[in-house]
């Protein structure tokens, strides 16, 4: 009796140090009144499209309301028909990609239209162009504004005609390509950014791209140090993009198990569950969460009742929310 009572003692002192179990985050399918069609993310304000109407969902219940479109901003002469405009307050004011070209016909996005530069418009008003050069495109629809060492930067998918793609950085005050990663190896070999934040912890900006997302699945994270690009992890098994579209936001960014560290949520490959993914202590699955079918849009956060979840619209229509 008395070996009895001190195994319970003990194995409530470990219950105790080992403190709550981990949250568990499930999938759950909202009713919608049709098929999902896009979501799109402006800010932390999620967007989702059924037919020709846009809707949100309210923070008390998780309904969905009527809500205006958008409203990206217009793309200006000579740019990507179908680019989207970054814009920040920092000092680059502007990017887009522009001069269509048609001479790497891949067709990842959609067409066989790529950009052969991008326009970077500072906020004291200068407008620089930045060529791809003939032997490459600008294969990406938005050119990222990023902090790097406290410096705004461009970050943009740059492919080259018989290697593949490669991660570009743009210095936007020398107005060059500064650093870019090897491209893949071959032509019609693409890639697609997932996050920038610092995912491991150690204080500098990382950047996590998916490599080959239809038939790979490999993410890379690459570390922004002394100017230069460091790939510092490797996890396989996840896709942010499907042939096609033009959804390149198949991923969030947020502190899904609030050590105070940035995690990824990406999906698997098959895009038949979403992994949350995080780099500190080292690289682990908080969760992998299985979906009733693939994920085939973007992926936006929302807040119901007070608490943070996901939220993406699956290939069979149905609307989806992924919390605790």
């Amino acid at each position: 009796m008395g070996g009895m009572i001190l195994l319970l003692i003990s194995l409530v002192s470990w219950l105790a140090l080992a403190g709550p179990a981990a949250a568990e985050w499930r999938s759950e399918t909202v009713a919608a009144p049709g098929p999902v069609t896009s979501i799109e993310v402006r800010g932390t304000d999620t967007h989702i499209a059924i037919g020709p109407n846009w809707y949100r969902m309210a923070p008390a219940t998780g309904a969905l309301i009527p809500a205006q479109a958008p409203g990206f901003p217009a793309v200006p002469p000579g740019g990507l028909s179908d680019g989207r405009v970054a814009s920040s307050d920092g000092a680059i004011a502007r990017a887009w990609l522009a001069h269509p070209t048609d001479r790497y016909r891949h067709g990842v996005l959609g067409d066989a239209i790529e950009a052969g530069s991008v326009v970077v418009e500072r906020n004291d008003g200068r407008i620089a162009t930045v060529a791809s050069g003939s032997n490459a495109v600008f294969e990406d629809l938005l050119p990222r504004i990023a902090a790097l060492d406290g410096v705004d930067r461009i970050v943009v998918v740059k492919s080259y005609l018989h290697r593949g793609s490669a991660l570009a950085i743009i210095n936007a005050e020398s107005m060059k390509v500064m650093a870019e990663t090897p491209p893949i190896g071959h032509a019609n070999a693409w890639l697609n950014p997932a996050g920038i934040a610092d995912f491991d912890g150690n204080g500098t900006t990382d950047i996590a791209v998916v490599r080959q997302p239809h038939v790979v699945g490999l993410l890379q994270l690459w570390s922004w140090q002394d100017q230069q690009l460091k790939k510092v992890a490797e996890v396989p098994d996840v896709s942010n993009h499907f042939i096609g579209s033009k959804a390149l936001g198949m991923n969030w960014t947020a502190d899904f198990d609030a050590d105070g560290h940035s995690d990824l949520a990406v999906p698997s490959l098959d895009r038949r569950s979403l992994r949350l993914i995080a780099f500190v202590p080292r690289v682990r699955d908080i969760a992998r969460i299985a979906l009733p079918a693939r994920v085939a849009t973007n992926i936006g956060p929302i807040s119901i009742g007070g608490r943070p979840g996901l939220v993406a619209g699956l290939e069979d229509g149905r609307l989806v929310v992924i919390r605790e």
